[in-house]
């Protein structure tokens, strides 16, 4: 087709560009195609050295800018390799537990719904019974908190945290491996959050003062948003690891994943990335998608805070639905199993074709 035709060809020259440097390093770029685990290890220990980096010298356009532009394929991802590649959407209990409850929290619904969605999961998916009850006794303990405050203002300033660490764990739990080169990665993200939080590494003065307009409330904005009532040093302190911790969690969902889900132990070409992406999830909503990007990017040229707010809104469900995927893998009481078979090589484990 024409249209499949225009929209692939500079994925092509991508492809072109990318097979050249792969030859430019030799002996390393044949390693790089073979190996998964090393693929996995030098592209994750790169992301959170560029978070790291990004996350010192322009924390605040990255989290203004960030989630216009990587927002939205993160979320994809997510739905692609939580739901849909497991098959979850099969399940009609699931569905009706589950589905509908993150779909009405995607509306603006929030946390109740989010909590629904977890109860549902301990009801709908199959499991041991004690762990289910254990879910269950937890996520209503968390629920009555609400009689408290009236309000779950503080869990949800809570999981807005959390979530970016919660997508690196669902990695790091994703499937078996066969050596520890994914422990790099990890490591260095410890490290870096470590370093952060203690205030140890500090973001350079000139970086808060580069920012959208006006600066100064830019920064007391986003300060008090994720650091509400704390002092000014820790308030930054927060700021700057969460900017760090959701670059990394982007980078999870758009890289470290799909690349241990390949169907083969080489990578694939940009061109068969999509259309495998369109094959998972079909082209509606993929054009669904590109629609609410382009959307939010132009909305940013207008009224940049208003679009981030809305990108917010829209993907409040989806740290709700990494949370339901935990109890799903808590309830079933052993790790996810890979969709492929794998098989013991040289490179490490690797699916079945």
């Amino acid at each position: 087709m024409v249209g499949d035709d225009l929209l692939l060809f500079p994925l092509g020259l991508l492809d072109g560009l990318r097979g050249r440097l792969l030859r430019l390093l030799g002996g390393i770029g044949v390693r790089l195609c073979r190996s998964p685990e090393l693929r996995v290890a030098v592209r994750g220990s790169l992301a959170v050295l560029v978070a790291l980096l990004g996350a010192l010298c322009l924390p605040l356009w990255i989290l203004v800018l960030g989630p216009l532009v990587l927002g939205v394929p993160h979320l994809l991802s997510d739905v692609r390799y939580l739901v849909v590649r497991p098959g979850h959407q099969r399940s009609l209990r699931l569905v009706i537990w589950v589905g509908l409850p993150l779909v009405v929290c995607g509306l603006g619904a929030g946390m109740p719904a989010g909590l629904v969605a977890l109860f549902g999961v301990m009801i709908a998916a199959p499991g041991q019974t004690w762990r289910k009850v254990v879910g269950a006794l937890l996520v209503l303990a968390l629920a009555a908190t609400w009689f408290v405050e009236h309000s779950f203002y503080v869990h949800e300033l809570l999981l807005a945290h959390l979530h970016n660490p919660i997508g690196v764990l669902l990695w790091f739990l994703w499937r078996p491996r066969h050596g520890r080169l994914h422990l790099w990665p990890l490591g260095l993200y410890l490290l870096c959050g470590a370093l952060l939080l203690a205030g140890w590494l500090s973001p350079w003065a000139l970086s808060l003062r580069l920012g959208p307009a006006p600066v100064a409330d830019a920064l007391d904005f986003l300060r008090e948003s994720l650091a509400p009532g704390l002092s000014e040093s820790v308030g930054l302190r927060l700021l700057v690891l969460f900017c760090f911790a959701q670059m990394v969690h982007y980078s999870v969902w758009l890289q470290l994943v799909p690349e241990e889900d390949r169907d083969r132990p080489t990578p694939r070409t940009f061109r068969q990335s999509l259309l495998a992406l369109r094959a998972d999830l079909s082209g509606p909503l993929l054009l669904l998608a590109a629609m609410v990007l382009c959307g939010l990017w132009v909305w940013s040229f207008v009224a940049v805070w208003d679009a981030r707010i809305a990108y917010f809104r829209l993907a409040g469900f989806h740290g709700y639905l990494e949370l339901c995927v935990l109890g799903l893998w808590f309830v079933a009481g052993q790790p996810p199993r890979p969709l492929r078979p794998l098989v013991r090589s040289r490179y490490g484990l690797v699916p079945t074709r």
